[in-house]
């Protein structure tokens, strides 16, 4: 069970008028407790949640309504056009955690008899999205002996895509954060240890007010663990445990040096790169580890 301090009604925060600070999130980021520690170190500032029913951020930072955003970058980004090199020509960024992936599965699936579902497991199962957002399992298809993907069916967003594997069309591979959004008693999910990560990112404009842009860099420090008296343009902390732990499932990034949300510090795990011993020995042979040691049914 998360224990996270639970988010503050918005419409409460600004009760008083317009919000000193009011940030964003995208579905299945969980940012409570970062509000509950900006909120405690900046008593008397009014700080307004905007929890979004989509990943169309850009909307929301661009017609005022939030001051920053949680957002997450495409898994496979295409350089120059969505990675985060392009988007720090229009905003500010802070790359923050990368985010597994897994599958989503019936309950009765026999591929929940595995502890992880590698890309490999995936090549002759129908998924509910475009193939391009899993170019791992594109690259392991024989077009000789696999039949090509069948039409998608209409589906707006995650949710959607949910409740049709729930209604055995198929599968689904997510972030970690957003199955667990959609949990159903009915399905499970497994990891896919081969899947690139998905990048989480705080985003800002670059033309903020002075004001607005101060109350953002003081978010940012505490989003990235920094102490109250620390500086902005710091280095993060010297003891690891005062680093901010990201959710199970999440992978660490280093804190940027630049005051503006720069470039990383050189030798910072970017994410998609192999996580080889962060996984704890996990991953086994080929094909993933059966769980109780059984056998595909």
């Amino acid at each position: 069970m998360d224990d996270t301090p639970g988010p503050q009604d918005p419409a409460a925060d600004e009760a008083d008028g317009t919000p000193d600070l009011a940030v964003a999130f995208v579905p299945g980021v969980m940012p409570g407790k970062w509000f509950f520690r900006w909120r405690d170190r900046n008593p008397g500032r009014v700080l307004a949640e905007r929890p979004l029913e989509t990943d169309a951020w850009q909307e929301e930072l661009g017609e005022g309504r939030a001051h920053a955003c949680f957002v997450r970058l495409p898994a496979h980004p295409r350089p120059g056009v969505d990675d985060l090199a392009a988007l720090r020509e229009r905003y500010r960024a802070v790359e923050l955690y990368a985010e597994q992936q897994v599958v989503v599965l019936p309950r009765d699936h026999e591929l929940t008899l595995l502890d992880e579902v590698p890309v490999a497991e995936l090549v002759d199962e129908v998924l509910l999205q475009d193939p391009e957002t899993l170019p791992e399992r594109h690259r392991l298809r024989s077009p000789e002996a696999v039949a090509p993907d069948a039409p998608l069916p209409p589906m707006r967003h995650t949710q959607d895509a949910v409740e049709l594997v729930a209604a055995g069309l198929g599968l689904v591979v997510v972030p970690m954060s957003l199955a667990r959004l959609h949990h159903r008693k009915d399905l499970v999910h497994r990891v896919v240890p081969d899947a690139a990560t998905v990048p989480v990112a705080l985003v800002w404009p670059q033309d903020l007010p002075e004001e607005q842009e101060e109350l953002v860099q003081d978010f940012v420090g505490v989003v990235r663990g920094r102490g109250l008296n620390s500086s902005r343009g710091g280095a993060a902390p010297a003891s690891p445990a005062a680093e901010e732990r990201p959710a199970s499932g999440a992978k660490p990034v280093r804190a940027p040096s630049s005051r503006r949300g720069g470039q990383s510090p050189q030798g910072a795990r970017r994410a998609g790169a192999p996580r080889g011993a962060a996984r704890g020995g996990r991953g086994g042979p080929k094909g993933g580890r059966r769980s109780g040691g059984r056998g595909r049914r």
